[in-house]
C-alpha cells in the first residue's frame, strides 16, 4: 500500500497580492474573533451575514484570513470544482494528532481519490443494510440499562451506544471482554478534551502535561486497535468477514499492494472520530425535536413497524437541517481562485457556513421549525443542505450514520415511551467543533413497552404488555 508522502505541517498564511481583494468583514482584533469563533459560532456567523451579506471575512489567531460562504451557488462552486484547486485535507490539519498522517480525512489530489476508492465497498448500500440487524440489537440491550422514572442525559448513552456499533460493525469485535476494552481505550482517545485545539495550536503547549497525557491516551487506544488488527489477519475466515476492519484488510491498489497496519489504524481511527460522537449527537437532537414535536413524534409511531418508512427517514434529515451537528466544512485554496466574485489569494481558508445555509429562509420556509413533512416532497434545493459535505469530498460514512439514525431511533422507540422531563427546548451548546443540546437531551423513560419492562412505578408489566 502506498504511503502517504503529505507532510503535516501547519498551513501557510495568506499574502495579500496588488489585486486581491478580500470581502468586507469585522474590525475587531484576530483574538476577540477567535475567541468568538470558538465559543459562539454559530452567532457569531449569523451577525456577521446580517451585516456584511453572504460572503464574509474572519480572522482567527492561528487560521488566520477566513472567507465565509453562506450563498449555495458559491457552495456549489467550491464542492464541484477542482479538487486540486479546492483542499480539504489541509482544512482539516487539526485532526492530525487524532487521524493519523494517512487518513483519508488529510489527504488531498490523487492521494485521496486512491484511498477513498480503497474503502467505498466498506460502505457499499448492501454492506449497510447487513449490519441494521446488529445496530438493532445493540440497541434493544442498551434501552435495557435505562432507568424507568428517573430523568437522565441521553447524549452520554447515544454515545456509548455509538462506540459499541462502531466497535462491533466496523471493527467487527465480536469477544465480549476485549469490546469492552477496545469501548474504554478509544472513548477516552476520541472523546474531545476541553483544551485539545488550544494545545494543538499554540506552540508551546505540546508539551504540558495534559496533551501528554492525551498522547498516552491515543497509545493506549492504538495498542488494542493494532492488536485487532495482528489477530485479523490471521483468522482463517477473513474473506468472509463483512466488517469493515476486515475489508480493509483486503485493500489493494492498483499494483496489487496490500493494506499494512499504520495505514488500517490510521481508517479506523478516522472512522471512529468522523462517525462516533456526530452520530450520537445526531440521535441526541433527534429525540430532543421529537419529544417536543408531538405530531411529529406520533407519525414516526404509527410507522416504526415498517423496515423503512420515509417519514423517519425525514425525521432524520430534518434534525441534521434544523440541528446541524458540524457548522462548516473548510477548504484551502491552492491557488489564486476567484470565489464568491472576489480574486482570493493563495491559503485562503473557505469556510462553507452548514449552519447559515440549512436556516436560510429562501430555501426553507420558516426555517427554524421542525418540519419532517418538507422532505416528504421535494426535498432540499441543491446545495442547501450539507451535512455530510459534497463534491468528491462527501462523507463516505454518510449512508451508514443515515441508516443508524433511523435504526436507533425506530429501536428505542419501539421499546420505551420517553417524554422531556422539561419542556423547554434545548440549546445548542458549542463543544469545540460540535453543536450539542445544552442539558445532554434529558428524558425520561415514562414505560417500557416490550419484553415486560417496568412501569414508572418501578412494577413490572407482563411480556407483550404496557402500562397506562
Amino acid at each position: 500500500m502506498p504511503q502517504s508522502s503529505k507532510p503535516l505541517v501547519v498551513r501557510s498564511k495568506v499574502v495579500l497580492g496588488p489585486d486581491d481583494v478580500l470581502p468586507p468583514g469585522p474590525r475587531l482584533p484576530a483574538a476577540v474573533q477567535t475567541v468568538l469563533l470558538w465559543t459562539a459560532r454559530r452567532r457569531w456567523l449569523a451577525r456577521n451575514q446580517r451585516r456584511f451579506g453572504r460572503t464574509f471575512t474572519l480572522r482567527d489567531v492561528q487560521a488566520g484570513r477566513i472567507v465565509v460562504l453562506t450563498d449555495p451557488a458559491d457552495v456549489k462552486d467550491v464542492f464541484t470544482g477542482s479538487p486540486d484547486v479546492y483542499l480539504a485535507g489541509e482544512g482539516n490539519a487539526l485532526l492530525a494528532p487524532l487521524v493519523g498522517d494517512h487518513s483519508v480525512l488529510l489527504l488531498d489530489r490523487d492521494e485521496h481519490l486512491r484511498e477513498r476508492k480503497l474503502q467505498l465497498p466498506a460502505f457499499h448500500g448492501e454492506r449497510v443494510a447487513e449490519a441494521v440487524g446488529l445496530m438493532r440489537q445493540l440497541t434493544e440491550a442498551e434501552v435495557r440499562t435505562w432507568p424507568v422514572g428517573e430523568p437522565f442525559a441521553l447524549h452520554e448513552r447515544t454515545k456509548a451506544l455509538t462506540l459499541d456499533i462502531i466497535i462491533r460493525v466496523v471493527l467487527g469485535v465480536e469477544d465480549a471482554a476485549r469490546a469492552r476494552a477496545l469501548h474504554e481505550a478509544l472513548r477516552r482517545a476520541v472523546e474531545f478534551k476541553p483544551s485539545y485545539f488550544l494545545m494543538w495550536a499554540v506552540p508551546g503547549l505540546q508539551h504540558v502535561g495534559r496533551w501528554k497525557r492525551f498522547l498516552g491516551e491515543i497509545a493506549a487506544a492504538d495498542e488494542l486497535l493494532f492488536g485487532e488488527i495482528r489477530r485479523r489477519r490471521t483468522n482463517a475466515g477473513l474473506a468472509a468477514r463483512g466488517d469493515v476492519l476486515s475489508l480493509l484488510l483486503q485493500a489493494h491498489d492498483e499494483a496489487g499492494n496490500r493494506a499494512d497496519d499504520r495505514w488500517v489504524r490510521d481508517e479506523l481511527m478516522t472512522l471512529l472520530i468522523a462517525g462516533h460522537e456526530t452520530t450520537a449527537t445526531g440521535l441526541a437532537w433527534a429525540f430532543e425535536r421529537l419529544l417536543r414535536s408531538p405530531e411529529a413524534l406520533a407519525r414516526v409511531r404509527e410507522g416504526l413497524e415498517e423496515d423503512r418508512d420515509p417519514y423517519r427517514d425525514a425525521v432524520v434529515k430534518e434534525t441534521l437541517r434544523v440541528r446541524p451537528v458540524i457548522q462548516n466544512v473548510a477548504r484551502v485554496l491552492a491557488q489564486r481562485t476567484r470565489v464568491a466574485g472576489y480574486e482570493l489569494p493563495q491559503h485562503t481558508l473557505l469556510l462553507p457556513s452548514i449552519t447559515q445555509l440549512h436556516l436560510d429562509p429562501l430555501s426553507f420556509p420558516e426555517p427554524k421549525a421542525f418540519r419532517p413533512e418538507r422532505w416528504l416532497t421535494d426535498g432540499a434545493p441543491p446545495y442547501t443542505w450539507i451535512p455530510f459535505g459534497g463534491g468528491v469530498r462527501r462523507c463516505l460514512g454518510a449512508t451508514f450514520a443515515s441508516t443508524e439514525m433511523a435504526e436507533v431511533l425506530r429501536t428505542v422507540l419501539r421499546e420505551v415511551d420517553l417524554i422531556a422531563p422539561e419542556p423547554a427546548d434545548e440549546r445548542a451548546r458549542m463543544h469545540h467543533i460540535t453543536l450539542v443540546p445544552s442539558r445532554g437531551t434529558r428524558v425520561l423513560v415514562r414505560r417500557r413497552l416490550r419484553d415486560g419492562g417496568a412501569d414508572e412505578r418501578g412494577a413490572v408489566a407482563p411480556a407483550g404488555l404496557t402500562t397506562a
